[in-house]
């Protein structure tokens, strides 16, 4: 798999990029926490950090605006869009996806669900993110993935053929002495919109030190649903140090 990394301001570097000719952009900007994040690694040589404050929530959607405009503008007619958010201003974000791309191209609100440690805060703890799932076109490229079925799902009974009977009524299709017929090998349940992907450990080996990496299962996954081998994925904001 053939990589590269650009420097510089994302805005400047996705302007150099040729109209549609990008299968996949994945978002991870700044979540207008107004905080600076700051991590260092493991060994204490590097330190990284960034600001993520911001004047006002206007400076930080115009921030996004400019740069989704041309997101969409690299993007081919097959090719898809993943936004990543959180509650500080996931809203916000959805009405201007919906304006950039239209609102007939919103996918899905992918939910990344992860268990967390205790807190003391008087609401519910915070044990999620959002990812916005926005295409091109219509023509857009997807596959579909499959999980595990549930520990209290019959599996037997789910490989078991169904045919209709006389009366249009769903029934287990027999053969001719009067045995069910079985349908073979299913693929499992289709993945559905909330992802129950762990946050990185502290000491997990692919943490880099920075401080809102994110894992390499959910970029792996979004990847698999809407690419195929030897296509562009386009990382603005590189998967926050993922």
């Amino acid at each position: 798999m053939a990589s590269e990394v650009r420097h510089g301001d994302c805005l400047d570097v996705v302007r150099g990029l040729a109209a549609a000719s990008v299968d996949l952009v994945y978002v991870d900007p700044p979540f207008f926490t107004q905080k600076t994040h700051s991590l260092t690694t493991r060994d204490r040589a590097t330190k990284y950090e960034f600001s993520d404050e911001w004047k006002s929530r206007a400076e930080y959607l115009e921030f996004l605006r400019v740069r989704v405009k041309e997101f969409r503008r690299v993007l081919k007619s097959t090719g898809s869009l993943f936004f990543h958010c959180d509650t500080n201003a996931s809203h916000h974000i959805r009405c201007l996806l919906d304006q950039v791309f239209g609102e007939t191209m919103f996918r899905s609100e992918i939910i990344w669900h992860y268990r967390r440690w205790s807190n003391s805060q008087r609401n519910p703890m915070p044990s999620h993110q959002t990812i916005f799932f926005y295409t091109r076109t219509d023509a857009y490229q997807y596959h579909q993935l499959f999980g595990d079925y549930s520990p209290s799902t019959n599996v037997d009974q789910i490989l078991q053929r169904r045919q209709r009977d006389e009366h249009g009524k769903a029934v287990y299709a027999r053969d001719g002495n009067d045995n069910i017929i079985q349908d073979g090998h299913k693929k499992g349940v289709p993945i559905a919109d909330v992802w129950d992907i762990p946050l990185l450990n502290p000491k997990a080996k692919e943490r880099v030190g920075y401080p809102t990496q994110k894992p390499i299962l959910l970029l792996e996954r979004v990847i698999a649903l809407v690419t195929s081998p030897g296509d562009l994925v386009l990382d603005p904001f590189t998967g926050s140090g993922t």
